[in-house]
């Protein structure tokens, strides 16, 4: 067969539905043999080993161990589960989904997909089926029957097996999952079933006065768990019923009423409200604001579950007459959307073929009527919703060939893969010539050239070496020295500074002036006597600018020779493109370098150095 179809995998059960079928349920048991293939569900004969249990143990890298020692991963035991489910519904289809529980985490789910890889019937190309959690799948399921709100809260409980799932879902936004699944395993059909048999047992030993929990008993009390979960199934749609109790030394039949089992689930039921009302505090959401709340799950047969949610919230109980079922059926409605959204898009392998979903196996509302259809099988054609916005196959025209050259609408685009990059074009700041760019580099480098060479040609140094002193030349017979100037008052003097050695040449005076502020001014005064000749030597006083003159002094020695340092001086180097010339202080070679000699620096004019005039 080739129609869409669903599994869903549950801790008691797992359950198969093809759309125009009836949906089978297997209980959650492998049987593995030499001479046969495995076999899913209670064995029909003692041949082979039994292994249950791995649906809550996927993901676990601890393999599950038979009676005969083998050992099996859980995650290939369920493969070889579901893959007898989907043989007893008529064989492999290429559009499949899986409704898996919501509350498992991305560990277990990737352990699944790599275990189901391996299995033709359940991948395609390598690709494993598609995987939908059982909350979605069960909303998509009673959406399309018996139909549920279009805006509002939606909160789903699932009673399984194992443990009590809570979803919260938004009607407005396609019942897309606000939160986490809650998990709750403090009540699970499991438990109600310990429950009941605990039960049973109190009053087999009151009655008989036998020991249960004897060595002799222990084989007999599986059968007996397994009686008292189908007694409790039972009393979902009964008042009372009877279970078989056979034991080593006591075999009797023991009535269950509906009214005990309803006492054993009141405290765990309680947590389940419990945890509801933590779950729409923790999302910030009021029971005003939650439209419908929706019961999924083998627990979810219970009157007692209903009675309790509908006193408990302010919002309509929404559940089906199977809700075991509800998880395949909205895979089934998973993969048959997901096909026809395939087709649309026009990205499935074959669009002719994909285009249509295949209906051969569903019957119309005419059809429906004749009361051929089970019960089950209402359920699953969804078809037969009143609801306006449910997705119904396309049956017309094929879609492709009603795009045509002759109409004024968009043609036919086919879909080509890329055949390499696509260049894109450039904006407007990429657009702007290279020149631009090359002719400032190129500046930029002929302004670093001059500085640099002018720097280089500028810096050098000269070695000292030992200078003799001239000989002092005699004034003319006319000259008089100038008469002694007035000291100044005498002022503190400051730090002496570091003496230098002036090589006397005419005139000796230099003046080193740097940029204002501040002005600093060298002044040399050199004082001759005529008899005996003698060298004057002239310690200098740099002081800065103020209004106090600077003290000179004067210091007559001996003829004596003495070793001349090169003092530093400052010179200017004119740069191309640099208005201004850079002053660099190098040794000096007896040059005086004048910077203004091209263009005057300070246009201010400066006061003259010596104010004193010598005598005719």
């Amino acid at each position: 067969m080739s129609g869409p179809l669903g599994l869903s995998i549950g801790t008691t059960n797992l359950v198969a539905a093809r759309v125009g079928n009836q949906p089978v349920s297997r209980r959650s048991v492998l049987t593995l043999s030499t001479d046969r293939t495995p076999q899913v569900g209670m064995p029909e004969s003692g041949s082979g080993v039994t292994l249950g249990g791995f649906v809550e143990r996927v993901g676990d890298p601890v393999p599950l161990v038979a009676p005969d020692g083998a050992s099996y991963p859980a995650d290939t035991l369920l493969v070889e589960a579901l893959d007898a489910m989907v043989d007893l519904v008529g064989g492999p289809s290429e559009q499949l989904a899986i409704a898996v529980p919501a509350h498992w985490g991305a560990p277990t789910l990737r352990a699944l997909r790599n275990a189901l890889r391996h299995n033709p019937s359940l991948s395609r190309d390598g690709r494993a089926a598609r995987l939908v959690p059982d909350a979605v799948a069960s909303l998509a399921a009673l959406r399309a029957n018996p139909g549920l709100p279009s805006n509002g809260v939606v909160a789903l409980l699932d009673f399984g097996g194992g443990g009590t799932s809570i979803t919260l879902a938004d009607a407005a936004s396609m019942f897309e999952p606000i939160d986490e699944t809650t998990r709750y395993p403090d009540f699970s059909g499991d438990q109600i079933d310990q429950a009941l048999l605990t039960h049973v047992l109190d009053g087999v030993a009151q009655a008989g006065g036998i020991d249960p929990a004897g060595t002799a008993a222990v084989g007999s009390l599986a059968r007996l768990r397994e009686e008292c979960r189908q007694a409790k199934e039972r009393l979902s749609a009964e008042t009372a019923t009877d279970l078989v109790v056979d034991l080593p030394g006591y075999s009797a039949t023991v009535r269950v009423t509906r009214t005990e089992l309803e006492s054993l689930m009141q405290a765990p039921l309680a947590g389940v409200l419990d945890a509801l009302e933590k779950a729409l505090e923790r999302n910030g959401i009021s029971w005003p604001a939650v439209s419908a709340v929706v019961t999924i799950g083998g627990g979810a047969s219970i009157p007692l579950v209903t009675q309790r949610l509908s006193e408990h919230s302010q919002a309509q109980v929404v559940t089906t007459p199977q809700p075991a079922l509800d998880a395949a059926i909205g895979a089934a409605l998973s993969a048959a959307y997901a096909a026809d959204a395939d087709a649309q898009t026009g990205m499935a392998p074959t669009l002719g073929q994909a285009a249509v979903v295949p209906t051969a196996g569903i019957p119309s509302a005419a059809d429906s009527s004749s009361g051929e259809a089970s019960s089950t099988f209402r359920a699953l054609a969804w078809s037969e919703d009143d609801a306006g916005d449910d997705v119904v196959p396309y049956t017309g025209p094929d879609l492709v060939e009603s795009y045509g050259s002759e109409t004024a609408a968009r043609p036919a685009v086919q879909y080509v893969p890329p055949t390499g990059p696509i260049e894109q074009p450039r904006g407007g700041w990429e657009r702007l010539p290279l020149t631009v760019f090359a002719v400032a580099a190129a500046l930029v480098l002929v302004a670093i050239g001059g500085v640099t060479y002018a720097l280089t040609s500028a810096t050098g140094t000269a070695p000292s070496s030992e200078v003799k002193p001239p000989e002092p030349k005699p004034l003319p017979p006319q000259e008089v020295a100038p008469s002694p100037v007035a000291p100044p008052p005498p002022v503190e003097p400051p730090p002496a500074p570091e003496p230098v050695t002036q090589a006397p040449a005419p005139p000796p005076v230099t003046v080193t002036q740097a940029p204002p502020p501040p002005v600093t001014e060298t002044r040399v005064v050199t004082q001759t006597t005529t008899p005996p000749p003698v060298t004057t030597t002239t310690t200098t006083t740099t002081t800065t600018t103020t209004t106090t003159p600077p003290p000179t002094t004067t210091t007559t020695t001996p003829t004596t020779t003495t070793t001349t340092t090169n003092p530093m001086t400052t010179t200017y180097v004119t740069v191309p493109f640099v208005p201004v010339p850079i002053p660099i202080q190098v040794p000096n070679r007896g040059e005086t370098q004048n910077p203004y000699q091209q263009q005057p620096q300070y246009p201010y004019q400066q006061q003259p150095q010596y104010p004193y005039q010598p005598y005719p």
